[in-house]
């Protein structure tokens, strides 16, 4: 694996819990990895989710769109989890980042089964997906309903109030 690869990933993975902690949720990356990068805690009710991230570099196509790959375990994909695992695709495109695909194993395992797409290769699976404005597709299916698609996880608001001296202070001033 090369050094590039590592940060790409990392960066993916921070890019991910970034999101999430903006949404409100608390997030913790396990001491050991058997396969969630991360894992995410709604405080209020302890409520856990856990995420495996997958990061690809995304390549402009003629015409328009662009495409990413992402490499997934057969294994992982395949068995089930409790509780599920979600897959967190996450997609760089131009130096900044583009998408994220959201789902969850066991719907990406049975669009896999169901629809053939992704090739296995060596206890892995590949997965080309192509991005255009209005789509994201995968051989032929669209998995444009879990284009940045955070339904699972709502913002949530902790109820944040300005300092008493600051009374037209925006709401986000001094936060972070």
């Amino acid at each position: 694996m090369s050094r590039q690869h590592l940060y790409t990933g990392k960066s993916g993975q921070l890019a991910v819990m970034a999101e999430f902690v903006s949404r409100g949720y608390n997030v913790a990356v396990p001491e050991v990895d058997v396969g969630d990068d991360i894992f995410i805690i709604r405080d209020q009710d302890g409520e856990l989710s856990r995420v495996q991230v997958k990061t690809a570099n995304a390549r402009e196509l003629p015409g328009g769109g662009f495409s990413a790959v992402f490499k997934l375990s057969e294994r992982r994909l395949r068995t089930p989890q409790r509780p599920e695992m979600n897959y967190l695709l996450a997609v760089r495109y131009r130096e900044s980042w583009r998408d994220f695909v959201v789902i969850t194993r066991a719907e990406l395992s049975e669009i896999h089964g169901m629809h053939g797409i992704g090739r296995d290769v060596g206890g892995s699976v590949l997965f080309v997906l192509v991005f255009s404005e209005g789509d994201v597709l995968c051989v032929k299916q669209s998995l444009q309903a879990y284009r940045n698609n955070w339904s699972k996880w709502p913002a949530i608001d902790h109820g944040a109030k300005l300092a008493p001296d600051f009374p037209d202070a925006p709401e986000d001033a001094g936060q972070g």
